[in-house]
């Protein structure tokens, strides 16, 4: 081999060595950029679940103070899915408008300062316009943060939408343990909700520079554009067709799911009051309920990776039914924990999954389907404590969680036809 040849061979061999650590330290790089998006989403989800965990145990408090019975409690709580429902046409507005990454910060910081507007409450009716302002914080929030997930997810190229959601149950686990404690102490609602605003307000302070940018996404509804053809119109419009239907359905699971999950948060520290806890130890059952989501968020993607959302939903849904089967006759305060924590475990991918599936549908940005399925979902919200409350009055706390029964056998149901009918449309990971 002459001097030139061995030469060349040589720099040959050194631009392959340094492209291969090029490409090693970008990918390096690009990791420990993921990892920094997908941590400050994670803050942001438990932001939002912090505010929800402390606001459970302190109902009680509040309806004393008040002096409300549980149907009066139950139209002032429905100012929450009110105010929800009212504003999450706003959030693909705002995302459209603003980009995910503003209206995330902008509304975690509406609802971390809104929890004090409840504990100010005078009135059932003040009450509930406190909530329906914390219920739409709360609405556009929702939809932001999933946004923002269902961004990291794409770039990413992993699933991680469960974890996120474990940040949304740590928060909340976290909250509901701070407002036990705060109930079994008797400290005024006034002053634990503005210690938790200032703490919260904090935290979205540092997420503000670690959130995924926008600029440059590409939305779901960029691909697939047709031409003129008519072959390929009418492909469009099948797709079409097969994603308004997945979105239907996706609606309808979500509806139901949004039972599933907000009334043992709102309703399980009364529920076991009725049943003779005291305040502090009442709170457990939100804690319980919220801690078995996080245990359950925790290990979902690897789940879900294994054997299918569907799957995992039909299995959460059936075990949510079966926790709540004994609840008329429960009368153990602890039995009431334990109940809740199984009710948790099986709610814990249910969310995670329609969310996951909404954003990744084909023909329609992310930002708008995440906006109809959370609308959808305040409609849950709004009429669960109008309905539970109702139904609680006339039958007490234990019959009228058998609507969870029925809640779960639906959610089930739900997913097997989506499996069976949509699954062609949607995100399989």
């Amino acid at each position: 081999m002459t001097r030139r040849r061995a030469a060349a061979v040589y720099k040959s061999r050194a631009a392959a060595v340094y492209k291969s650590r090029a490409a090693a330290v970008y990918k390096s790089r690009a990791a420990a950029v993921s990892t920094s998006r997908a941590a400050a989403v994670a803050l942001i989800f438990f932001v939002n679940g912090a505010v929800l965990g402390n606001w459970g145990p302190r109902i009680p408090a509040i309806a004393g103070e008040l002096s409300l019975d549980a149907a009066t409690l139950g139209l002032a709580l429905a100012g929450m899915g009110t105010g929800g429902l009212l504003a999450t046409p706003l959030a693909a507005l705002a995302i459209r408008a603003r980009g995910s990454r503003v209206t995330t910060l902008a509304s975690a910081t509406l609802l971390s300062v809104a929890i004090v507007l409840p504990a100010l409450a005078g009135t059932w009716w003040s009450l509930g316009l406190a909530l329906m302002v914390l219920g739409a914080a709360d609405a556009v929030m929702d939809v932001a943060m999933n946004a923002q997930g269902v961004l990291v997810e794409n770039r990413s190229g992993r699933s991680i939408l469960n974890r996120l959601h474990a940040g949304w149950s740590a928060g909340a686990v976290t909250g509901g343990l701070v407002g036990a404690g705060a109930a079994a102490l008797a400290v005024p609602v006034e002053l634990h909700f503005a210690v938790v605003a200032t703490v919260l307000l904090a935290l979205t302070v540092v997420t503000a520079r670690h959130l995924e940018p926008d600029a440059g996404r590409r939305g779901p509804d960029s691909r697939a554009q047709p031409d003129g053809s008519g072959r390929q119109r009418r492909s469009a419009a099948r797709r079409r067709s097969g994603t308004a239907a997945a979105l239907a359905l996706l609606g309808a699971l979500v509806f139901v799911s949004s039972l599933v999950e907000d009334l043992p948060q709102s309703w399980g520290a009364l529920y076991a009051t009725d049943l003779g806890a005291a305040p502090g130890p009442a709170g457990l059952t939100v804690v319980a309920f919220s801690t078995a989501m996080f245990v359950g968020r925790l290990v979902g993607d690897a789940v879900v990776d294994r054997v299918g959302r569907h799957r995992v939903l039909i299995g959460g849904a059936v075990a949510i039914a079966l926790a709540f089967l004994a609840a008329p006759w429960v009368t153990s305060p602890t039995v009431a924990v334990v109940m809740f924590a199984v009710a948790g475990l099986g709610a814990a991918p249910i969310f995670p999954a329609v969310f996951g599936m909404a954003g990744g549908l084909p023909g329609i940005a992310a930002g708008t389907a995440l906006s109809v399925v959370s609308l959808v979902a305040r409609v849950g919200i709004l009429v669960a404590p109008l309905g539970f409350g109702t139904l609680a009055g006339q039958v007490g706390y234990g019959w009228a969680l058998w609507s969870m029964v029925g809640a779960g056998l639906a959610v089930a149901a739900l997913a097997a036809v989506l499996r069976a009918r949509t699954s062609a449309h949607l995100p399989q990971r």
